[in-house]
């Protein structure tokens, strides 16, 4: 691939994140939508195989088809449940921002107090970004559209950095072919 194919591929790129990314702030309770229903259609995709995969299985390994049946059932009816409404995917993504959050704030306070390894500054750092973390989970819980909204500027900001991207690459093909 060359250069100029790179660059191009960037930068559209760039451009698609950052509309996507526009529509999901301005439109954020119909992107929440889209995205449930995004994440219901793949739990009960992945719930289907791993119970087509129990019956498969089952003449060899019968206690773990059983296993695998009761999770593919489980995965099932989570999917369903993103279908009807925004709230298990605020609950799992609040969920995953307090366990990182709880990981930062005992490691940044273990970092301040023994400061082994880490300056008490990156600790203090860490700790800081643990605090906002829970904070973000406090907020994705109350808000669900809190967490379309973050994820919008997020696309933004990854865009933007594709079209810096894709100009670098600009630069450096005029940069050659002088």
């Amino acid at each position: 691939m060359k250069i100029g194919d790179l660059m191009n591929y960037t930068k559209i790129l760039g451009i698609l994140l950052i509309l996507l990314g526009v529509l999901f702030i301005a439109f954020p309770l119909f992107s929440a939508g889209v995205v449930s229903i995004m994440a219901g259609v793949t739990l009960i995709s992945f719930g289907l195989v791993v119970m087509f995969n129990a019956f498969s299985l089952w003449s060899m390994a019968t206690g773990r088809s059983i296993l695998e049946l009761i999770m593919g059932f489980l995965l099932v009816i989570l999917g369903f449940m993103f279908f009807v409404d925004l709230a298990p995917l605020a609950f799992l993504t609040a969920y995953n921002f307090y366990l990182i959050a709880i990981i930062l704030i005992v490691i940044g306070i273990l970092g301040i107090i023994y400061g082994e390894g880490t300056s008490k500054w990156a600790s203090a750092l860490i700790l800081l970004l643990g605090i906002i973390l829970f904070i973000m989970g406090i907020l994705s819980i109350t808000d669900p559209l809190f967490i379309v909204i973050l994820v919008g500027v997020c696309l933004i900001v990854r865009g933007v950095i594709f079209l810096t991207l894709g100009n670098a690459f600009d630069t450096i093909d005029r940069f050659e072919n002088n």
